[in-house]
């Protein structure tokens, strides 16, 4: 009987060794990593943001270095860029912070493309040296129905002090974004505010930064 324990034993311990053993080959499962299973850019965003890409004739800071849409798939995946802030959850583009240092800022066009962006909700473009297609303020930054947050202070249109108000009805483009709770627009040459200021109906905006402008409205 003793024998036949310590043969039982011996079995068991066997079994254990085994299981444990097999257990130690098998391969674990990859260590979690959050930025892998984030959603990479939309292509037509992406695409989008080259044509802006394409729009800056200079760059000194290098802030667009980035951009690209060759290399492998971290480098054309516009949500790696930098400036360039997207949902966590669908991958859309909500953010494009393009801030520059004034005296090395871009310089170009402000491309149209950028209203492929539907989702963004945050423009950030101050302290560059930019224009519409037309050489004034974009009034198709009117269209971008998602703006919360608008930036285009001490924005130096071909380098001289334009008139925005003799260019645009700027009053009226802010008009036409029902979601804006941030504008910005010091520093940007605005002489006139012309008589549709009282009329503005932004009803969400919190905050309104017009300083450092000559305005001459009764």
């Amino acid at each position: 009987m003793h024998r036949i324990g310590i043969a039982a034993m011996l079995v068991l311990s066997s079994c254990f060794l085994f299981l444990t053993t097999h257990a130690q080959q098998q391969p674990r499962p990859a260590a979690s990593d959050n930025t892998a299973s984030l959603p990479s850019c939309i292509p037509h965003e992406r695409d989008a943001l080259l044509s802006f890409k394409h729009g800056i004739t200079s760059d000194p800071a290098g802030l667009l270095n980035s951009w690209r849409r060759d290399g492998g798939h971290d480098e054309q995946d516009c949500c790696r860029w930098r400036g360039v802030r997207c949902s966590n959850r669908t991958g859309h583009v909500h953010k494009l912070r393009l801030r520059g240092n004034y005296e090395e800022g871009m310089e170009g066009k402000i491309s149209p493309s950028l209203l492929a962006l539907d989702h963004l909700e945050h423009l950030d473009l101050s302290s560059n040296h930019l224009a519409g297609p037309t050489g004034r303020l974009p009034e198709f930054l009117g269209s971008l129905k998602s703006l919360k947050y608008l930036n285009l202070s001490y924005i130096s249109f071909h380098g001289s002090d334009v008139d925005l108000s003799t260019t645009v009805d700027w009053p009226h483009v802010m008009n036409m974004l029902p979601s804006l709770r941030v504008l910005r627009l010091s520093g940007c040459s605005l002489a006139s505010a012309n008589q549709s200021l009282p009329h503005l109906n932004l009803t969400n905006l919190e905050e309104l930064d017009a300083s450092q402008n000559s305005f001459n409205h009764p």
